[in-house]
């Protein structure tokens, strides 16, 4: 799938929607041709250890939990009728087919090096928005397909989590690929986490807006983010005091009767469908004007300035492009990944991302 986008160049559009005909990965021609066959294990094992092959080449043969009852971290496994089952070998199945992504783009990026690439080199960072294994085409698969892009995300990540393990993760692949710039998506699953959400909102009130329904504990949660954020940007500024960081604050979400929105709002008097998307959406806004508030400072701090920059992704995926309450399908993710890549394009033409001196 192309990063352009999806609004933009109405002849490739037509062809790149032609392309997601062809190979769509839940009714496209080539799923269809691959889902009739069976696969053995054997060959399905040898097929996950080498982690070449694109990630749609293998949704045939996997299955999900991936609804709105499903857990914060995407899990996949072979799909009934489609992989012929070893019970003796699905404990290691099951592990290669959740490290099967985050494998492939190490070996793609050495790849790509390897060939003596000059263009952009990223190192990215953060939760299923940027790392959705197998079963979704993220933000991340998007820009890999124009950039080399290091990715140390996992679906299911905590910001407080890629915080605390930065020594571990984050400054040695700095280090390493010495990047371009820095991108890191996260605060999500915070938010959601057990239940979480309801503690962010009031009871339900008549007659008031949706934001009179957002509870003084979202500010002190929200603090307790950007305080994540500024301690690692800062970090990161005094070993690469000239790396441009990029970080994002999501669409606004559409809830269902799920463990995620849904069901912690209900438990607040909210159950009203639009009054939900309502509430949520503010929450997003929020968080994103806080993001972007935080970048403007830091950029703007008089000693020692950060290169830190907000995209903003409300409004760029449509309602029928959310492939479950927090996650865009592929088309969505797109979308997402565009204004990413914009923001990226628009700091290459400024001059703060440099890449013949990099």
């Amino acid at each position: 799938m192309h990063i352009d986008c999806p609004a933009s160049r109405p002849t490739r559009r037509a062809l790149t929607q032609v392309w997601r005909l062809v190979r769509h990965p839940r009714n496209g021609l080539l799923r269809f041709i691959a889902g009739r066959r069976t696969e053995s294990m054997e060959r399905f094992l040898a097929r996950l250890e080498a982690a070449v092959e694109p990630e749609w080449m293998l949704r045939p043969y996997v299955a999900t939990a991936m609804d709105e009852h499903a857990s914060m971290d995407p899990r996949a496994a072979p799909r009934e009728g489609r992989v012929v089952m070893d019970a003796a070998e699905l404990s290691r199945t099951l592990e290669l087919l959740n490290s099967y992504s985050r494998r492939l783009r190490r070996n793609r990026y050495a790849a790509r090096i390897a060939s003596g690439w000059r263009g952009l080199r990223i190192v990215s960072e953060g939760d299923s928005w940027f790392q959705f294994p197998l079963l979704l085409e993220d933000i991340i698969d998007h820009l890999a397909a124009r950039h080399a892009v290091f990715s140390l995300g996992k679906g299911g990540d905590t910001l407080s989590t890629i915080y605390a393990e930065r020594h571990a993760e984050i400054f040695p692949a700095l280090e390493q690929v010495q990047p371009h710039c820095f991108l890191i998506s996260g605060g999500g699953n915070d938010m959601v986490r057990d239940g979480g959400l309801a503690a962010l909102v009031r009871e339900l009130m008549d007659s008031v807006g949706p934001e009179d329904h957002l509870h003084e504990n979202l500010e002190d949660f929200i603090a307790d983010l950007l305080r994540c954020y500024r301690l690692l940007f800062e970090e990161i500024a005094q070993h690469w005091p000239k790396l441009p960081i990029l970080f994002h604050g999501y669409d606004r979400p559409i809830p269902r009767d799920d463990i995620w929105l849904g069901q912690p709002l209900a438990h607040r008097g909210i159950q009203d469908a639009a009054m939900q998307r309502a509430v949520i959406a503010a929450i997003m806004d929020r968080y994103n004007e806080a993001l972007a508030e935080l970048a403007r400072e830091l950029r703007q701090r008089p000693e020692r300035p950060i290169e830190v920059h907000h995209v903003d992704c409300r409004g760029a995926i449509r309602d029928h492009e959310w492939a479950d309450p927090m996650h865009p399908d592929d088309y969505g993710f797109a979308r997402a990944a565009c204004l990413v890549d914009r923001k990226i394009k628009q700091l290459i033409d400024t001059g703060v991302i440099r890449l013949a001196t990099a």
